[in-house]
């Protein structure tokens, strides 16, 4: 390799390296279709330039941050109100739009592999699961897997088959009676002893659990 390709080519690693360290990005649970708490400061954060000076906007708020020495940046939100669809921008040396982003309750399901069943699967043996998918499509109600690569996916036509059946009927219901986006997380590990799912607390008030004790 010549002189002058070697130089060349490590200019180009060193611009490509700079540019890494000050691109803006958000943590991975952040993209478009997410569904935010209501009634609750919500935090937003993610990494940077260590200094980089950062600015979250969303709705009519605004918050601006630095980046700290190993990279990390986080601001919150004021409480929200229900609703959306809604843009949320983070800037710095680069910028990031997150679309369709709404507002309303977030839900945790965790457990065994059950929790992850499918609709699909399941509703080939629940008429009512059935009828309810076979309405789709629910555009305020989302689901976020945890485990692989994170993505908020939206309760339509095409995606409403692969949600957990236990969190989209629960979902379902949810928002029907409050009138509000849904969001759905599920954190499922099949195999998992039952019992690592209950909180001591849980498992001291549970008279079922105690008389088998």
């Amino acid at each position: 390799m010549n002189l002058r390709l070697t130089i060349f080519l490590s200019l180009v690693l060193a611009a490509a390296n700079s540019t890494g360290l000050a691109k803006v990005s958000l943590a991975p649970a952040f993209t478009d279709h997410m569904v935010l708490q209501r009634e609750m400061a919500v935090p937003i954060w993610g990494t940077a330039r260590p200094g980089e000076k950062i600015t979250v906007t969303f709705r009519k708020q605004t918050r601006t941050t630095t980046a700290g020495k190993g990279g990390t940046w986080r601001v919150k939100l004021d409480s929200l109100k229900a609703g959306g669809p809604d843009q949320l921008t983070i800037a710095g040396e680069n910028k990031i739009g997150i679309k369709d982003v709404l507002v309303g309750e977030v839900w945790v399901g965790s457990g065994q592999s059950n929790m992850a069943g499918a609709v699909a699967s399941y509703a080939k043996r629940d008429e009512t699961l059935a009828k309810i998918a076979g309405t789709a499509p629910y555009p305020k109600i989302r689901l976020l897997k945890t485990g692989g690569r994170l993505e908020w996916t939206v309760a339509d036509t095409n995606n409403v088959n692969r949600f957990s059946a236990l969190l989209f009927a629960f979902g379902h219901r949810l928002h029907e009676e409050l009138d509000v986006p849904v969001g759905l997380i599920l954190g499922a590990v099949g195999g998992t002893p039952s019992g690592m799912w209950l909180s001591e607390a849980a498992f001291a008030n549970d008279a079922a659990c105690q008389q088998m004790v």
